[in-house]
């Protein structure tokens, strides 16, 4: 599982409202799409990575991988 930022790099627009199918989150405002297990833009207007983060849900609470 993983967490990426919550806004696109192009404009930044909520990803939360953007389409998911096979490993891309679509920017719902200009179609940018990104590899969520990765972060790197997938198709433009996006041209700079998400930062993103391993994550696993334990006891109910969801757990971040986030580098020091």
């Amino acid at each position: 599982m993983f967490c990426t930022d919550g806004l696109c790099s192009h404009e930044a627009i909520h990803l939360a409202d953007g389409l998911v199918l096979d490993y891309e989150i679509e920017c719902p405002k200009h179609s940018g799409a990104f590899d969520y297990r990765t972060g790197t833009p997938r198709r433009p207007p996006a041209c700079k990575s998400l930062n993103t983060y391993q994550a696993k849900i334990e006891a109910g609470e969801v757990l971040l991988a986030i580098p020091a």
